[in-house]
């Protein structure tokens, strides 16, 4: 009789949008993609419409669910306080990437991963031309990387002065550029909002979180769109270097933080940590 292949089982801590559009996926396609259920895990939420025993109530007992791979949909907090544990029993998917813009927790991660022998992967999310930033980068042939996001500003999750400025372009309904300059700031502003742009320094990492240029703009004139833009520009003479530039065009939904075309690239990016990637 041929074997039948185990199923690889996967928690998903985070039930907001995405966490729960993963859920459905792992429950009604993934035992064919040989994928299951292991728990789900929020921060204080209710998880309606979870089977009572896929509920997990508290993180530490984690280790005793069994699971192979962890998906982070939370937030960054999430990594920070659990991430090294979760990597001493699991590979780790980590959807809040700004959690890296620390380096001493970038650090800790990546040190934890070696210790436990397990993966820290970083999802693409939003970004469009990840591999391809990253084979520039790889090949030394990338000078300069500038992020743009545009979302409405009750899309926007700010933090600090950053907060003030976007609750102002919301009262004024006026386009606003919030932030401009290294990325590395700006991640801890909005750690919830600028995750694709956490993932193209993570692409290119001769630039990262410090290299890599950032613009946050608020935009009330666009309730139902998150636009990302990107301009790469490659190395050689002035004028003559290669330079690329894209802009996605993500629908969302009034007031969400992510948008729904970012969906099914989490789903791509856990079939690909799982193994189980066509």
């Amino acid at each position: 009789m041929a074997e039948v292949p185990r199923c690889r089982r996967v928690g998903i801590l985070g039930y907001g949008q995405l966490g729960q559009f993963l859920v459905e996926q792992l429950l009604t396609r993934g035992p064919s993609l040989g994928l299951t259920l292991g728990f789900v895990w929020t921060r204080g939420g209710a998880l309606e419409g979870v089977p009572p025993q896929l509920r997990l109530l508290d993180l530490k007992e984690l280790p005793h669910r069994d699971v192979e791979l962890v998906v982070e949909v939370a937030h960054p907090c999430v990594a920070t306080e659990y991430g090294e544990e979760i990597l001493s029993h699991a590979d780790f998917m980590l959807g809040s990437p700004t959690a890296l813009s620390d380096p001493a927790m970038e650090q800790r991660l990546r040190g934890a991963a070696e210790r436990g022998g397990h993966t820290l992967y970083v999802p693409r999310g939003a970004l469009w031309g990840c591999e391809d930033i990253e084979r520039m980068d790889r090949a030394g042939n990338l000078a300069a990387l500038t992020v743009t996001l545009t979302k409405a500003p009750q899309s926007l999750r700010a933090a600090g002065w950053l907060r003030e400025r976007a609750e102002a372009a919301l009262a004024s309904g006026t386009r606003t550029v919030l932030y401009e300059g290294p990325l590395r700031p700006l991640c801890a502003l909005a750690p919830s909002n600028v995750n694709a742009m956490a993932a193209a320094a993570l692409a290119a990492p001769s630039l990262g979180f410090d290299g890599v240029r950032a613009c946050l703009v608020a935009d009330p004139s666009a309730p139902d769109v998150h636009t990302l833009q990107l301009e790469a520009l490659g190395t050689g003479p002035p004028g003559r270097a290669l330079s690329i530039s894209s802009t996605r065009r993500n629908p969302a939904l009034p007031g969400a933080v992510t948008g729904t075309g970012t969906r099914d690239s989490f789903w791509s990016s856990l079939q690909g940590a799982a193994g189980t990637a066509p």
